[in-house]
């Protein structure tokens, strides 16, 4: 009789294990996060603030001028650009959505 309440037991806590992972794998594919791309010009820096969220990047472009921020937080980021001469642009809000790429206009 022991030995029929363990295998019972153990096939219980099996199917537990397997139900657990089934659902935590497809937690972990969902994405929380989106990306940002842009263009300046070489030399400028690109400073990107969300302030609901404390994400801050800030990125000095190269030759092409494009710059792509990869995996970040979904929110609403401010995006500013210091030029070379020290001046800066008007800062552009811009939202980053699930699984989508927004680009600063």
């Amino acid at each position: 009789m022991h030995r029929g309440a363990f295998r019972k037991g153990f096939n219980r806590l099996a199917a537990i294990v397997v139900f657990g992972l089934a659902f935590s794998t497809g937690a972990i594919a969902q994405s929380s996060s989106g990306n940002l791309i842009g263009e300046g010009k070489a030399g400028d820096t690109v400073i990107i603030q969300g302030p609901d969220n404390g994400f801050h990047r800030e990125m000095e472009l190269k030759e092409d001028g494009k710059y792509q921020v990869r995996r970040i937080p979904l929110g609403d980021y401010t995006v500013t650009v210091k030029h070379a001469d020290g001046t800066f642009s008007a800062p552009k809000t811009v939202s980053v959505r699930v699984g989508s790429t927004a680009r600063v206009q």
